[in-house]
C-alpha cells in the first residue's frame, strides 16, 4: 500500500506492472494532485490508511512524506516485521544532510535494509527499504 501517494504517479506505474496497490494521501498543496491524477487515490491520513488497509498488503510505500510525525505513527502501526519503501530526502547526521521528509524520530527508528541503487537521486535523496525498529514508539 502507499501513503503520501499525492497524485498517484508511483501507484499507477506499479499497477501497470501488475502490483496490487492501495494509494492514499492527504492531498497537500505540493503533491501535484491538483494538476493531474494518475490513478484514484483515497484521501486518508497515513495512520488511518495503515489501520484500514495495512493487513491486505506486504509492503508500505511512502514517497516524499511531509515533515511531521504522520510517518512515525504509520510506521509504528505497520510494525517491525514488514518492509517500508521510503523515497525522499534522507536525514543523515554523519554526512551533515538534513532531509525535508519525515522527522528525526522516523530516521532514528529505522534500520536500512537495502538501497535501490538504480534510483538516480540528488545529493540527499534516497530510495531505500527499511524496517521500523520501535513498535512501541507512538509520537
Amino acid at each position: 500500500m502507499e501513503i503520501c501517494a499525492g497524485n498517484g504517479y508511483f501507484a499507477s506505474l506499479l499497477a501497470e506492472q501488475g502490483v496490487t496497490i492501495t494509494p492514499t494521501s492527504l492531498f497537500t498543496g505540493h503533491d501535484g494532485h491538483s494538476e493531474r491524477m494518475y490513478c484514484p487515490v483515497e484521501e486518508l491520513d497515513a495512520e488511518v490508511a495503515v489501520d484500514l488497509h495495512g493487513d491486505a498488503h506486504d509492503v508500505l510505500l511512502c514517497s516524499w512524506p511531509t515533515t511531521n510525525n504522520a510517518m512515525v505513527r504509520a510506521a509504528t502501526k505497520w510494525g517491525t516485521d514488514r518492509d517500508i519503501v521510503f523515497i525522499g530526502e534522507f536525514t543523515d547526521y554523519t554526512k551533515g544532510h538534513l532531509g525535508g521528509c519525515a522527522t528525526d524520530d522516523f530516521f532514528a527508528n529505522i534500520n536500512v535494509i537495502s538501497d535501490f541503487l538504480s534510483y538516480e537521486a540528488r545529493l540527499i535523496e534516497r530510495a531505500i527499504v527499511v524496517r521500523w525498529r520501535d513498535a512501541a514508539h507512538t509520537d
